[in-house]
């Protein structure tokens, strides 16, 4: 599945913004008004001062100009990014005149002043950065992952990189011991689970990615830089076990007052905490109905959960995993094409490959798209993970359940075609740098798991006994998702429990008690981890208003190429930009 929210989120409190730029501002275009002109300008600014700020942000982005250098995670650091934030806020409207802007740039003004809003509140509110013991591990991974996920440079170089970056990562863990104030207990035991994947990362992911490299010199400068990471991260494990955890005791909530803010600035909405909570009650039970009708069709003598486990011995062999979802995207792009689904804008196909042996630990399928601004690495990688040959014949089935084959059919759908590898490919076509760059969880997610109903709606799979195995698993996936979305909203304004959270999950979501705990965990966390249910409820609502609205000349590909050709930021200003409203 796509990349964990929660480990985005933690980078993004240090990177402070989820966009980038071009490498230099480009000259006015003659034709563009003063107003227009002036938003250009503090757009351009705005990212030109992120990337000296903050380097991981352009590495992410496609930019390398920064790539030896780590930088943006002091108190200090983000305070005065935060007062830069600010005097950004309060001269937008001072320089340009919003009402003179065309809508496709209003549209633009709203969504940078709005993600300057969010980064605020995320920094001088929710501060992480002081809150959070899992954000200096997730920065001192980040920072040297980025490096060798894509092959955008001679490894060599991607190396040299890595090593002047992990120069500064005991400087990340040292601040981390000073910085943290008070987090909650779960956040700290957290944070020492994770500290044993960062741990391996420095100690088998990097070693196995650079072994290639034969400059010797260059070797003993990266064991040595790993020695002294590896001393500070045994450090820093000791502060979380012997002198942070005991001191944990601050509440994980960010409280409704920011909740509904962060809602605002990050997805445009702005309804009430019980209307929300209302709609997933009722959307959960209705799912949950249609769950057990469904698995009574295909055996009305088993327990529903029962059903739906039995489909996970359908799988493809482990060497028949990457043929297998290779033919299937294949056949997937070709039903859009048919039915007119969406316009797929590019002849250009993901690609399908083995997770790299680095990250199968980290993921089982997940999409690979290079940053906007990447020039070498430009593929884009649709991984699945095989089982590791060392493993016995029960862990490679547990593993292949996964892959059974309507789930693998619904995760290509979410990952690829027509989800986030199509939004992906009509995303570079936007010209807008802030509609390109600056984007919005509930839009992007939103999509990906309104794509897997879509599909099914228009009759993707058939009829019968395969088209009801497709559902079960399509509505099994919408229950986890659901449940976050009830889980995220309850724990930080309502009061509810970690425990609870992981009954929910149990009991509403038919989830395991495993991973009902890493569920709980993550919405601890992640308080909007709701933005998959709630983006598929807006875009199911903007299409219902677009059907009205047009009539007959509604079709589903033209709603779908109107609704990706903005880029991805907030589903309102979709609905603006789409229909004229303002």
């Amino acid at each position: 599945m796509s990349s964990p929210r929660a480990l985005i989120a933690a980078l993004l409190v240090l990177l402070s913004a989820c966009a980038t730029t071009r490498p230099a501002a480009q000259a006015e275009a003659p034709s563009l008004s003063p107003a227009q002109q002036s938003l250009r300008r503090l757009v351009d600014a705005h990212f030109e001062e992120q990337f000296r700020r903050f380097p991981m942000a352009a590495t992410a982005r496609g930019l390398h100009t920064y790539d030896d250098q780590l930088a943006g995670f002091t108190p200090k650091e983000q305070l005065d990014w935060l007062a830069f934030l600010k005097t950004e806020l309060a001269a937008l409207p001072q320089q340009v005149d919003r009402s003179a802007l065309p809508p496709l740039d209003r549209a633009d003004y709203d969504i940078f002043q709005s993600n300057l809003k969010a980064r605020i509140l995320e920094l001088e509110e929710v501060r992480g950065w002081e809150r959070n013991p899992n954000t200096y591990l997730s920065l001192a991974s980040g920072s040297v992952y980025q490096l060798i996920n894509r092959d955008f440079a001679p490894i060599e170089q991607r190396m040299r990189s890595a090593v002047a970056r992990m120069a500064r990562v005991p400087e990340v863990f040292a601040t981390g011991k000073a910085t943290l104030k008070n987090p909650p207990r779960i956040w700290t035991e957290i944070a020492l689970q994770q500290a044993a994947g960062t741990r391996s990362l420095f100690v088998e992911t990097l070693p196995q990615a650079f072994a290639p490299v034969k400059d010797e010199a260059l070797q003993a400068a990266f064991k040595q830089e790993q020695a002294k990471v590896l001393a500070a991260l045994e450090d820093y494990v000791r502060f979380l076990k012997q002198d942070l955890l005991p001191r944990s005791n601050g509440d994980f909530a960010i409280g409704e007052s920011i909740y509904r803010r962060k809602l605002e600035y990050e997805e445009g909405v702005t309804e009430d905490i019980d209307s929300l909570l209302a709609w997933g009650s009722t959307e959960l039970k209705r799912t949950q109905d249609e769950f057990r009708e469904v698995a009574r069709r295909i055996d009305a003598t088993k327990a529903p959960m029962d059903v739906y486990r039995e489909l996970g011995k359908e799988h493809p062999t482990p060497a028949e995993l990457v043929p297998t979802t290779r033919a299937m995207l294949e056949s997937i792009r070709q039903y859009l094409v048919d039915h007119h689904i969406i316009t797929i804008p590019s002849e250009v196909r993901a690609l399908v490959a083995e997770t790299p042996s680095f990250n199968r630990a980290l993921s089982f399928a997940s999409m690979s798209t290079p940053g906007p601004y990447e020039t070498r690495a430009t593929e884009a990688y649709y991984y699945v993970t095989p089982p590791d040959p060392t493993w016995s014949a029960e862990q490679t089935e547990q593993h292949m359940s996964f892959y059974n084959h309507q789930a693998l059919e619904l995760v290509s759908i979410h990952e690829a075609y027509p989800g986030h590898y199509v939004q992906f490919l009509w995303t570079n076509r936007v010209d807008s740098k802030v509609r390109r760059l600056m984007g919005s969880g509930s839009f992007s997610e939103g999509w990906g798991l309104y794509t897997e109903q879509m599909m099914l709606e228009t009759g993707y799979g058939g009829t019968g006994l395969k088209a009801d195995k497709l559902k079960l698993n399509q509505l099994a996936l919408y229950l986890q998702r659901l449940a976050r979305y009830q889980v995220g909203l309850s724990l930080h304004t309502r009061g509810m429990t970690y425990e609870q959270a992981v009954r929910f999950f149990e009991e509403q979501a038919y989830m395991t008690r495993t991973n009902a705990e890493r569920e709980a965990r993550r919405g601890t966390s992640d308080p909007t981890y709701l933005v998959y249910a709630l983006g598929k409820k807006m875009l199911l609502e903007l299409r219902e208003e677009a059907r009205a609205r047009w009539g007959k000349d509604f079709t589903l590909q033209r709603f779908h190429d109107a609704v990706v050709s903005y880029g991805y930021p907030p589903v309102p200003v979709v609905r603006q930009l789409m229909f004229g409203d303002n």
